[in-house]
């Protein structure tokens, strides 16, 4: 019997228990999916690089800022994540701004704050 040490991994670390965090996803294309319940990980303040690798090589520092980021399991969607979706993490709206997937299953939504979406 094998264990996929990666997938017991993301189930310990998506566990509410653990560091999973209980969100509502809301797709911006109503006809993608339904709203539905989501386990991911919620950090309010990640921090990106706003430039380019090339130029803070060699001509600066480069830019950074923090943003809000929710980490999620790409196998808990129908259809992947895109920017204008929304995730509500404890009552609080944010839209998707940017999914950065990890290569290994799971993807970071870069968010921002957003509105709740209006029902059509």
């Amino acid at each position: 019997m094998s264990i996929n040490f990666g997938d017991a991994v993301h189930d310990a670390l998506f566990d509410t228990e653990v560091f999973g965090d209980e969100a509502s996803f809301s797709p911006a294309a109503k006809l993608r999916a339904p709203d539905k319940p989501l386990i991911g990980i919620f950090d309010r303040e990640h921090e990106i690089v706003l430039d380019d690798l090339r130029n803070s090589e060699l001509k600066g520092a480069g830019h950074s800022t923090t943003v809000p980021v929710f980490t999620v399991r790409l196998s808990d969607f129908v259809t992947r994540p895109g920017q204008g979706d929304q995730v509500t993490v404890a009552g609080e709206a944010f839209d998707v701004w940017d999914v950065q997937p990890d290569g290994r299953g799971c993807a970071d939504l870069v968010l921002r704050e957003g509105q709740p979406h209006a029902d059509p």
